[in-house]
């Protein structure tokens, strides 16, 4: 569904204003965001709020064939816009529709536009190149200079080949290593505002890094492979050498977008879909109904511990179909067969032990949905053979991981992939991967991905504490949805946690768990734990159940940085609350229950037990009846809380 109201002015109107001939200014709907571009000569940018300076100016630049656009340059003219339109998801992740309202302006170039969008919630640029013959991009000016020296939340990493995965480090501006990287979405806390620094629609480029420059942050890139090494015992492989070009897909096109996001408070962080709206839309003939979101059961983070049965429990088809038997008794959509179902290194070879396409028939019956994990080298490599084999075997859809980079062909590989999937009717999620850019826009079967230090990492880290978690709830998620993988059923406070590979825990409660099913965004999500666990806590898992993967819409019901999350969903005539407490403190909150309407409220939650301040493990299921529109709640240290109301009249 989608309804347009478009303005288009070629002269410069009242409501955008002009300084002079060669500066202009532009709006956001609201009027509070302010751009001032500097249009000739060396084009930058500042960006305010309220009259209050958030960046200042920011010279961009993109050098094509040796020639340096946004340096030297003399704007011919300037075209306006006004856009207001309801964008409807082809698969919802915090609402099923949002308006995309902001207002425009194109600066035409000789070769090339420059275009600003002024939106209630931030400001965005890209490059367009006019010019068909242009061939190689060498290099692209990016900067982001805020003003006075604000405190960071950074994902720092040294290299331009790894995984994305990371704690926020939380540090000034000023005080940033100068040989770091930052991984984007990073947040800045400017003055009194919230300040997102991003990129969307990213295709035949590569991926945005930020690194601390003379001014501010300046942009950075991995340069196109000239030759690949491998690298982990096949596993990876990573860029060799390197051309001297970004990309060699310079011609009429339109370039990644330049993300400065800008909320006055934290539960305005929690509901935007910004990346999405910037995000380039499916062809107009794309046919996406066919794509089914869901939980998925997953074999590896447990190391395939069942046990209680009467077969030897691992990689092979009667563990299989016991997962099978046991997502479809409990109405799970999907199991998920990690590592080891095909050859290291063929996936057209499967293991000695697994008849896949015996289980793909038996999962068929069942009505269950199989997922088959795959390493990016193996896939890349036998592509058209691989996918065309699992079709025939009634797959739904992929995992692929260990891609670890995000230099431009890595970046034609994701949509290579997202392609070829969708035309089988496949479903992908992305491991290893570089966070969203808003490429589940044009291919809604991307459900998900990776790009997260989640709950696999207790498998081997101390790191992933929740603190991490609620922090994650805010900044990672701006970007798009995330593989968090939650379900931990052996949950450990800090002083009792303990890194076990083969029988991993979590930090924080049980509810604390619980509740990340409605706060974290995923289509697709999973269920990390043994059946057998989830056999021996059936309160939380049938709690886990009821919960949906997408939603109608979402209330933010308020947080703190790092402390703690509120959130409310919306699901046909039922509301969702999910809370999780970072702290290491227990926590009291009244939540405004406003949202679910007027009548009595049938409020079945799960919540922290009287002892879960000290066994992380203790937690409460019940249901209760008010007419309040108050809900009180208490959480212990790293606690959570999740709810499911329904209000009759």
């Amino acid at each position: 569904m989608k309804k347009k109201h478009i303005l288009s002015l070629c002269i410069l109107a009242a409501w955008g204003g002009m300084a002079d001939a060669r500066s202009y200014e532009l709006k956001s709907p609201d009027r509070r965001n302010v751009v001032r571009i500097e249009a000739d000569g060396a084009v930058h940018y500042s960006l305010a709020r309220d009259g209050q300076p958030v960046l200042d100016a920011c010279h961009l630049t993109l050098t094509v064939d040796g020639n340096t656009w946004g340096t030297d340059a003399r704007c011919r003219s300037a075209r306006r816009e006004a856009m207001e339109q309801t964008v409807g998801f082809s698969v919802a992740r915090r609402a099923r529709t949002m308006t995309d309202m902001y207002n425009k302006l194109v600066l035409r170039y000789k070769g090339y536009d420059i275009e600003f969008r002024a939106y209630n919630e931030g400001v965005a640029y890209r490059f367009v190149s006019q010019s068909p013959d242009a061939n190689e991009v060498q290099a692209e000016g990016v900067q982001f200079n805020l003003a006075g020296n604000p405190m960071t939340y950074t994902q720092l990493t040294d290299r331009l080949q790894q995984w994305f995965e990371y704690n926020y480090t939380e540090r000034k501006v000023a005080d940033l290593p100068a040989d770091s990287l930052i991984i984007p979405p990073m947040l800045a806390l400017s003055g009194p505002y919230k300040v997102f620094f991003a990129e969307a629609d990213v295709y035949h480029y590569p991926g945005l890094y930020l690194r601390p420059g003379s001014e501010g942050l300046e942009g950075e890139w991995a340069y196109y492979p000239a030759t690949e090494k491998v690298m982990e015992n096949g596993n990876k492989l990573y860029a060799d050498q390197r051309e001297d070009y970004l990309t060699a897909n310079a011609g009429c096109r339109t370039f990644p977008w330049r993300v400065t996001a800008v909320y006055d408070n934290e539960a305005d962080m929690l509901g935007s879909e910004l990346i999405y709206l910037l995000a380039s839309e499916p062809e107009p003939d794309a046919d996406f109904s066919w794509v089914c979101p869901g939980k998925v059961l997953w074999d590896w983070w447990n190391c395939w511990n069942v046990y209680g049965v009467d077969f030897k429990t691992g990689i092979n088809t009667d563990t299989y179909k016991y997962l099978i038997d046991y997502a479809a008794e409990h109405g799970l959509e999907y199991v998920l067969f990690d590592e080891g179902w095909s050859a290291p290194f063929d996936l057209l070879t499967l293991s000695p032990d697994v008849d896949m396409e015996a289980v793909c028939r038996y999962a068929e019956q069942q009505g269950v949905g199989v997922l088959l994990w795959t390493k990016w080298v193996n896939l890349n490599r036998q592509m058209t053979e691989a996918l065309d084999l699992m079709a025939r075997w009634g797959v739904k859809g992929i995992k692929v991981d260990f891609m670890d980079r995000n230099d431009a062909k890595m970046v034609d590989f994701y949509e290579r992939t997202a392609r070829e999937t969708a035309k089988r009717h496949m479903l992908v999620n992305f491991h290893g991967s570089y966070p969203p850019d808003g490429m589940r826009r044009r291919y809604p079967n991307i459900m998900t991905r990776e790009g997260v230090y989640g709950l696999e990492n207790n498998k081997w880290s101390t790191r992933v504490t929740p603190r991490h978690d609620v922090l994650l709830a805010y900044i990672r998620q701006f970007s798009g949805p995330m593989d968090y993988t939650p379900g931990s059923m052996l949950n450990a406070h800090a002083d009792r946690f303990r890194v076990v590979h083969d029988e991993p825990m979590s930090q924080g409660t049980r509810s604390h768990q619980v509740a990340m099913y409605v706060i974290y965004d995923s289509p697709l999500q999973t269920l990390a734990d043994s059946p057998v666990l989830y056999d021996q806590n059936p309160e939380s898992r049938d709690f886990i159940k009821q919960i949906p993967t997408v939603w109608d819409e979402t209330v933010p019901l308020g947080g703190r940085l790092g402390e703690y999350v509120a959130l409310a969903r919306r699901s046909g005539d039922k509301w969702y609350i999910g809370v999780m407490n970072g702290t290491d403190k227990p926590l009291h909150l009244d939540l405004d229950l406003s949202f679910a309407g007027d009548g009595k409220k049938t409020i079945s939650c799960h919540a922290d037990g009287p002892n879960a301040a000290r066994q992380a493990k203790d937690a409460i299921v019940a249901t209760s009846v008010s007419d309040n529109d108050t809900l009180s709640i208490d959480m212990a240290r790293g606690g959570g809380y999740a709810a499911i109301i329904t209000t009759t009249k």
